[in-house]
C-alpha cells in the first residue's frame, strides 16, 4: 500500500479519512484528537481514479459553498441542472454553519416545496417569519410554498 502525503493530488482522500479519524477521536475524548492528528501525517490511501475524482469534487463543492453567496450559486447551478436533491444538500450544509442566513434558508425552503415536501418548506418559511416578518425572502417562500404559518404552530411551541 502506497503512503500518500497530505496536500498532494494523489492524497485526495486524506481530508475525508482524516476527518473521520479525528471525529472518532474527538468522540473518545481526552487527548485522543491530538494523537490522531499526529498519526495522520501519512495516511494510507487506496483509491480508484473515479473515487479520487469524486472526493475532489466533494471537497471543491465544500470550498465553493463556504459562503452564503457560494452556497446559493452552487445550489442554483444544481437546481438548473435538475439536481434538486443536490441543491437542497448544499444549502443544508451551509445552514448548519449559519443558522440565521435568511436568503439561503429561503432558497432551501423553496427547493423543499419544489421537491413536494411542502410541510418542511413551510417550516423553514416559519423560521424566516420568526426572524423577519416581512421581506423579499419570506415573500419568495410564500409564493413557492403557500401560506407560511407562525413558527409556534409548526414547532409545537406554546402548546
Amino acid at each position: 500500500m502506497e503512503r500518500r502525503r497530505k496536500g498532494t493530488t494523489q492524497g485526495a482522500g486524506y481530508r475525508c479519512a482524516g476527518a473521520l479519524i479525528l471525529g472518532l477521536a474527538a468522540l473518545a475524548g481526552g487527548g485522543q484528537a491530538a494523537h490522531a492528528r499526529a498519526a495522520l501525517e501519512e495516511v494510507p490511501v487506496e483509491m480508484s481514479a473515479q473515487d479520487a475524482a469524486l472526493v475532489s469534487e466533494i471537497e471543491s463543492e465544500a470550498d465553493t459553498s463556504a459562503t452564503a453567496a457560494g452556497a446559493q450559486a452552487l445550489a442554483r447551478t444544481k437546481a438548473e441542472a435538475g439536481d434538486l436533491t443536490g441543491a437542497v444538500a448544499v444549502l443544508e450544509r451551509y445552514l448548519l454553519v449559519d443558522h440565521e442566513a435568511l436568503e439561503p434558508r429561503a432558497d432551501y425552503a423553496i427547493l423543499l416545496c419544489r421537491l413536494d415536501d411542502v410541510e418542511a418548506g413551510r417550516f423553514e418559511g416559519a423560521k424566516i417569519a420568526s426572524e423577519a416578518n416581512s421581506g423579499a425572502a419570506l415573500e419568495r417562500v410564500g409564493q413557492a410554498c403557500g401560506e407560511i404559518p407562525q413558527l409556534a404552530q409548526v414547532s409545537g411551541e406554546g402548546e
